[in-house]
């Protein structure tokens, strides 16, 4: 007998061969909240009815489409495959550990099967299964004497409860990241910072719902349609006017921020930025505070402008 509640929970990942088709999740990744949902329109006929004041009470069910969020706290195993759906491309090198390289590329429009159980009040854990989902927006945080995190957010084409909950695959390598785990470099200089942010926006056009003959109230595969952004803030003291200044003549530099529990757990994130803001001011007799918000920019590559290597023990990602 389960417990109903959440400690019997969980959520597992799968790449599908073709999208919006089930493919049970071989990866299970521990994590801290959900909130994937199912969302369906209903058309309500406009039409008269002699009498009746409250309409004529016809309806159809219309367009829906999975939307939601999943919070993971940040680890190097079994997360290549949610990196490739965000990133595009990958490239993979070595023999155990295995160094993953991952870059813009137009394989973005592969999905995601997410199966999440969730325990009902008989201690049943009730397989919930999202299919062609993509990752919309992924932001990883590192704070100061806190497990660094990683929060995506998808969406995706249909729900179903009708596939069975597949076993658990945990992996035997995991853990957590935390903040003594990250070190970040601007301009080939350690920097020292209270907490860091890395968000990313996949450019993706969601909400395709044509006439079709097969599932038309499914929407399509979302497509790449604007261009894909990341950027990030990076909260310190108020170290000196270098950083600052990069910020007021416009130059650029390279940041790198790197996580590293191991030969086999390393995850950075690494490019080139701007810096966007902002002035650091005076609150009080504490220490001033400095804020650097940046940009990923580059004139000469996608590549250039952020690549994100993990290296783990997975032979694939």
């Amino acid at each position: 007998m389960g417990t109903a509640s959440g400690f019997d929970s969980q959520i597992g990942y799968a790449t599908e061969v073709t999208a919006g088709t089930y493919v049970a999740p071989t990866r299970t990744l521990e994590h801290v909240s959900e909130d994937l949902r199912l969302n369906i329109e209903r058309i309500e006929s406009k039409g008269i009815k002699a009498g009746r004041r409250g309409g004529s009470g016809r309806w159809s069910a219309g367009r829906q489409w999975v939307e939601g969020s999943v919070a993971h706290e940040l680890s190097a195993a079994n997360i290549g495959a949610i990196l490739k759906n965000l990133m595009g491309a990958v490239s993979t090198s070595g023999a155990g550990p295995y160094v993953h390289e991952f870059t813009y590329g137009v394989s973005s429009e592969g999905a995601l099967t997410i199966q999440v159980g969730r325990p009902d009040l008989s201690g049943t854990v009730q397989p919930f299964s999202y299919l062609g989902c993509q990752v919309t927006k992924a932001s990883i945080a590192s704070k100061v004497g806190e497990i660094s995190t990683i929060d995506l957010s998808f969406y995706g084409q249909h729900e179903t409860t009708a596939e069975a909950l597949a076993a658990t695959a945990y992996p035997s390598a995991w853990s957590p990241f935390n903040y003594s785990h990250g070190v970040l470099s601007l301009a080939s200089s350690e920097y020292e910072f209270d907490d860091v942010t890395l968000d990313f926006d996949s450019g993706l056009r969601t909400g395709r719902h044509t006439h079709r003959s097969t599932n038309p109230t499914r929407p399509r595969i979302s497509k790449e349609n604007a261009f894909r952004t990341a950027g990030g803030t990076i909260n310190s003291e108020f170290i000196s006017l270098t950083a600052y200044n990069r910020f007021v003549s416009g130059t650029e530099a390279a940041l790198s921020m790197t996580w590293t529990a191991g030969a086999s757990a390393i995850l950075t994130v690494a490019g080139n930025v701007r810096f966007d803001g902002t002035t650091p001011n005076v609150t009080g007799p504490e220490n001033l505070k400095q804020a650097l918000p940046f940009k990923f920019t580059s004139t000469t590559s996608d590549a250039a402008m952020l690549t994100i290597t993990l290296t783990n023990g997975d032979s694939t990602p």
